[in-house]
């Protein structure tokens, strides 16, 4: 990430009393749990590394990632020296299968990239799946970011102009279920905001705003979470199922239990293929296309008004 890109909030100080206070609370609930996925010294140990570096007090704190720790994800460019758990997480967690679904997301994005298209991101974040495109020889486009959370929209803002992209982007604090707008985007991209919600008619509202959004004609594209097989990993059936995810059943443990017991991140929830096509049809739109990884995972959806 640029250099010029800042995320602190609060000051060492607070954020640090704050992270003790966080932790001592999580031990206090994984000491009385009836259930782990590690044993609890290994889980405890976890913890205590968690909070050796900042993107794991930013789990710690907030349950979930922002738009400036997404795109350090995805990027993977470290600016200092990284803790061994830190290194795990950006090079065998999860989140390496999540950065492969964001480069495809992004070549998604380059074939709907036109002269006069209007594209925008929902949310947002620092808004690298837009900024980061080829637009040499595109004329009269523009680039729309919108995000509740107007720190992202600062780091974006940042974003464009270090990529010389300013004079064609505009950014908006709204809630993406009620955009306000109407009839107005080429290209809607949403990757990773539906995996926060639960409520499957929160998920039609949602898609519904984006319908009404779109141009005639306009598309979406959407990722999704596909329901994980269930333990005993060890299974022949579960674990031939998890080979998809090119994770070690060891690596597939550990990140179970920091994002679930530890953590208890807020942005794991599942839906089936099925499930989306229902909801966006009953918002609307017509599934053009569903692509997964070359491992059957990670689904990208293309859906149309």
């Amino acid at each position: 990430m640029n250099s010029t890109i800042s995320h602190h909030t609060t000051t060492k100080v607070d954020d640090d009393r704050r992270t003790k206070e966080i932790a001592a609370e999580i031990e206090q609930r994984l000491r009385q749990a009836d259930r782990l996925v590690l044993p609890l010294d290994e889980t405890l140990e976890l913890l205590a590394q968690l909070q050796e570096f900042e993107l794991g007090r930013f789990l710690l704190h907030n349950r979930g990632l922002n738009g400036y720790w997404t795109s350090y994800i995805f990027r993977n460019e470290p600016t200092g020296p990284t803790t061994p758990l830190e290194h795990w997480l950006l090079n065998n967690s999860l989140l390496c299968q999540a950065r492969e679904r964001y480069h495809r997301f992004k070549e998604e994005i380059a074939a709907r990239i036109t002269d006069g298209a209007t594209l925008a991101s929902v949310p947002c974040g620092v808004m690298d799946d837009l900024l980061q495109q080829d637009y040499e020889g595109v004329t009269g486009f523009r680039l729309v970011g919108i995000d509740l959370d107007e720190e992202s929209i600062g780091y974006a803002r940042k974003n464009a102009a270090e990529r010389g992209l300013a004079e064609h982007t505009a950014f908006q604090v709204r809630d993406a279920w009620n955009l306000g707008v109407e009839g107005e985007f080429d290209l809607i991209v949403s990757n990773g905001l539906n995996m926060y919600e639960s409520d499957p008619q929160r998920l039609t509202d949602l898609y519904r705003s984006f319908h009404q959004a779109l141009r005639p004609g306009g598309r979406l594209l959407l990722s999704f979470l596909t329901p994980p097989p269930p333990p005993p990993w060890e299974a022949p059936e579960q674990a031939a199922a998890w080979q998809k995810y090119q994770i070690a059943e060891a690596d597939l443990r550990r990140e179970l239990s920091i994002m679930g017991d530890i953590i208890q991140a807020t942005y794991l929830n599942f839906s089936s293929e099925e499930e989306v096509r229902g909801q966006l049809a009953a918002a609307g739109l017509s599934v053009a296309d569903i692509r997964y990884s070359p491992q059957g995972v990670l689904p990208i959806v293309t859906a149309v008004k």
